[in-house]
Order: structure tokens, then sequence, then C-alpha cells
């Protein structure tokens, strides 16, 4: 059986994030194929509230990807401001390192379960997409106001329960394909606004509307098994998925719906 909900499975993370290969992969799928051409990246950046000197962590940063354009555009030329970047896989820190570090950046390995800072450090943090993968999300999120200032900022952008991941659930449906039904998800764009209530007195809810229309069924075959939660199906099935996906083509394109969006929560 597949194992497709064991999102916050610390191994098999690990695994697909000690090196860039696999997020490189799912980012291209989305660069090349989104109905909405601003980009999820562009359009979170353009959400955050930066000014002069405000002290800035990223959780779990990945590749970076956030920051690279708009530092090579100057964005930020002349901010000042004391910028952390974070993961908990060796192979994204040493990444981050590489790249950013000439820049005037900080890279450390942190776990947001153990944030090592002190109480009140951060006017803003940022944790995009990978919340889902915390298997204790209240520490987290514990942890996350802790280091936050009093009038501080925290956005957190995540998925949705009726994205992506839905449609590929019903694809496997479908082909009698057997997988965990048991979702072990925790933290989306349905229950986020209440966990992030237990924690902050105040939290707001932002979408991003967008789509994926796919000609080259065999770019998502690839995203889909770089897929950390789908470590386990059988590239028995890859010739089942094509037909099955290019027989739900419409005008040359196979339509799937995104989910995505962001919270912004403060101490209130």
């Amino acid at each position: 059986m597949i194992d497709i909900s064991n999102m916050s499975n610390r191994a098999v993370i690990a695994e697909q994030y000690k090196n860039t290969d696999n997020l490189a992969l799912r980012k291209s799928l989305h660069d090349t194929y989104s109905v909405n051409k601003t980009g999820f990246q562009k359009w979170m950046f353009d959400q955050y509230p930066f000014r002069e000197k405000m002290k800035v962590l990223e959780l779990g940063s990945g590749r970076g990807e956030l920051w690279r354009a708009f530092f090579e555009d100057d964005i930020l030329q002349g901010y000042g401001m004391d910028i952390t970047l974070s993961d908990f896989s060796e192979g994204m820190v040493d990444h981050l390192r590489q790249i950013y570090l000439d820049r005037g950046m900080s890279v450390r390995k942190i776990d947001i379960s153990d944030i090592p800072f002190e109480k009140d450090t951060f006017d803003l943090i940022i944790a995009n997409s990978m919340l889902y993968h915390v298997r204790d999300i209240d520490t987290a999120l514990s942890e996350v106001r802790r280091v936050l200032k009093e009038d501080g900022l925290f956005f957190c952008s995540t998925l949705g329960e009726k994205g992506m991941t839905q449609y590929l659930y019903h694809a496997l449906d479908e082909l009698g394909i057997p997988y965990n039904h048991e979702s072990r998800i925790s933290f989306t764009l349905q229950n986020g606004m209440q966990l992030l209530g237990r924690h902050f007195g105040k939290v707001e809810r932002r979408d991003y509307e967008d789509a994926l229309e796919i000609d080259h069924i065999e770019d998502y075959l690839a995203y889909i098994y770089s897929m950390a939660s789908l470590q386990g199906l059988d590239k028995g099935y890859y010739d089942i998925l094509r037909d099955y996906f290019n027989s739900r083509k419409v005008n040359g394109y196979l339509h799937i719906p995104k989910e995505y969006g962001m919270f912004v929560a403060g101490k209130g």
C-alpha cells in the first residue's frame, strides 16, 4: 500500500530534502504550467511589510528561491535588514550558504520546534509551505510566538484540502491504486486559522488564485514521483497514470486545481 499521508514523517522528509533536486523539479512544474503568471513566491513576497533595520527569520527556506530574484533586482537594497535563512536539512543549509552568505544574510540549521533564539527577537517570521511537515504543530507555533516581537508578524503559507493533492487522491481512487486515506497533513488553509488561534491573538487568511494547465503529462508524473508523501509508488503504475491523465485533457491540456494561500498572525 502507498502511504500518501506521511507528510510529517521526519525520515521520509529528510531523505526527500537532503538536496535540492526534488524541490527544483516541483518548482519547475509550477513555473511552467501555472495559470496565474504572477507566481506564488512573488505574490508572497509582495505581502511582507519590509522596513529598514527589521530582523527577519525564515524557517524552512529550502533552496532560498523566495529571495534570489529580489536580491538580483536590488529590491531590498538599502533596507539594512538582519535576515536569517534556515532549514532543518543539512543539504539545504549547505545550498543556502553557498548562495547567500556573501549577500550579508545569516544561514543556520534550525528545527522549528526548538528555535535557538531569545524571546521577542524577530519583527517578521516566515514559514512557507512547511508547517504541514511538522509533527507537533502546537510546539512549533509556540516556539514561533516566543521568538516573535510583541508587534511582530508571522507569515505562513500552506495548501488547501481541495487542490492538487485531492485531485491526485481522486485519480488514485478511480484507478484502484491503494493508498492510506487517513490524512495526517497537520496544517492547511482549512484548519490553519484554528491552529494559529491557539497561540496568536490576531490571524488573517489571504488566498492566491491559481491552477495548472499541463500539456506534457510526463512533467506531471515526474512531479508526482518526486513527492515525499508518495514514496512507495511503484513505477509499474507509470503508464496507467500517463494514460489516465492524457484521457482527461481538454483542448490539449490537463486542468488541475490549486489551492494555496497564507495566514498572517500577530500576538494581538
